[in-house]
């Protein structure tokens, strides 16, 4: 599944803590671990995308992420703050779901996936960047509900909102 989500573009990494939204006992929370220090702007930059149940409760999530705006989105931003911007464009609609894309999350589990994007989908330039995701899901509870006839369990549908993941430090060179 490969997405230009990949906003997160190499380098001196720095991890810290995702943000959790939080819904009652209900809280999912998303990480980026890169998989390098560096990156070349002429090669691709590999990040896994996290997303784990932080909650007191099962939390039921799709397995499909949903690449692009209002969706899975990876932001990169410049050494002064401001958001790149590149001719990229993720823009993945999944198919309808079936039950089995679903999966329960105890507290601790994790569902992710793995980037591996070119690095010009994301900058176009050598430098500094700072990445971070923002995941919605796609479903809405009412869909998952009663079209997909989903369990009576917390579920993490669109209506929770985003959650902002950490952001990490990455370096491009030429």
């Amino acid at each position: 599944m490969k997405l230009a989500i990949l906003t997160l573009i190499a380098g001196v990494i720095s991890i810290g803590s995702g943000l959790k939204a939080n819904s009652g006992d209900t809280k999912l929370t998303v990480r980026l671990r890169p998989d390098g220090a560096s990156y070349s702007l002429r090669g691709n930059i590999r990040l896994e995308i996290i997303r784990e149940n932080t909650g007191a409760s099962p939390l039921l999530v799709c397995r499909q992420w949903g690449w692009g705006v209002g969706r899975t989105e990876v932001h990169v931003l410049d050494s002064t703050g401001n958001e790149v911007h590149t001719d990229f464009m993720a823009d993945e609609l999944p198919p309808p779901p079936q039950p089995y894309d679903f999966v329960f999350l105890d507290r601790g589990d994790f569902v992710g996936t793995r980037l591996d994007e070119p690095a010009k989908d994301f900058v176009t330039k050598s430098g500094d960047y700072e990445v971070f995701v923002t995941y919605t899901s796609y479903l809405s509870e009412s869909y998952a509900r009663e079209a997909m006839k989903i369990p009576d369990k917390p579920f993490w549908s669109r209506e929770r909102g985003a959650v902002e993941s950490n952001r990490i430090k990455v370096h491009v060179t030429s």
